[in-house]
């Protein structure tokens, strides 16, 4: 039975912005990044699972959840450096969902000497062309955003994001996907995320082969399939130093998540690889 861990609250001050972080458990740090329009609470099925091991650290992405949008120049690659140094961390094993997962590419690039492992769940990539599905579904969504209603809104992107495109509701993980579309209701009521935003310059999608920490990529069967291509370039691309792994599982983009969240036993030390 596991022995729940304390959570560690705060705020850094960094970057001009006021950043919201959590923190629970002992061991080797793993920093946990979440996707766009999502806030630490993706990771709640996650905290304590891996806190059992690992001194688990989570944050609010500039502009959702707890951490307010600024209007200032930034990175989010340099707010992640501000987050794990202001807690005293010098290098950590970084996991990242989704718009998570090119953050910590960008991390990994900027900052090599700070990244034990990368763990890319259904990571995106900077510069990969969206499929023809991917680009409908989405001018569907604009379109419910404009005629429709809030909930409208809600359903859908939760059908696209959470169930998977064409897939029906798993009754399995009601709870989880509640959570997903409460998650998402109070993103839908904040500033229009990105003012100010710098990315990194070249982009991952150009220099994939300098990423020198071992890495596992995770892509779900039933996501988009522009995901599964990206989970191949990743792969592919990280090769050259043999220190990467793809798994894919017949599960969709978000359930990703929720799937691994009893799972305490993934090793993301070099030991693994």
């Amino acid at each position: 039975m596991e022995n729940k861990q304390a959570v560690q609250t705060g705020f850094l001050e960094a970057n001009g912005a006021r950043i919201y972080y959590e923190v629970a458990g002992e061991g080797e740090p793993l920093l946990l990044i979440h996707g766009f329009n999502l806030n630490t609470r993706l990771w709640d099925a996650q905290l304590q699972a891996f806190a059992q091991t690992y001194k688990v650290v989570r944050f609010d992405i500039r502009g959702f959840g707890k951490t307010l949008a600024t209007d200032v120049p930034f990175t989010l690659y340099d707010d992640v450096k501000a987050v794990l140094l202001g807690l005293g961390i010098e290098k950590a094993h970084v996991a990242g969902l989704s718009f998570g997962g090119m953050v910590a590419q960008e991390f990994a690039l900027a900052y090599p000497q700070m990244v034990s492992s990368l763990i890319l769940v259904a990571s995106g990539l900077f510069g990969h062309p969206r499929s023809e599905q991917r680009l409908h579904d989405v001018e569907r969504f604009n379109q419910v955003c404009q005629r429709g209603t809030t909930e409208e809104a809600l359903e859908m992107t939760t059908q696209m994001w959470f169930d998977g495109p064409g897939q029906p509701v798993n009754e399995q993980t009601v709870e989880a996907r509640n959570r997903f579309k409460e998650i998402n209701r109070h993103a839908f009521s904040l500033p229009e995320f990105g003012v100010g935003l710098e990315t990194l310059s070249p982009s991952p999608i150009e220099r994939l082969e300098e990423i020198k920490a071992p890495t596992l990529v995770i892509a779900g069967a039933r996501d988009y399939p522009d995901f599964l291509q990206i989970a191949d370039v990743l792969t592919d691309g990280l090769q050259a130093h043999k220190k990467s792994s793809c798994l894919t599982q017949p599960i969709s983009h978000r359930w990703i998540n929720q799937r691994y969240s009893i799972n305490s036993s993934w090793n993301f030390s070099h030991k693994a690889w």
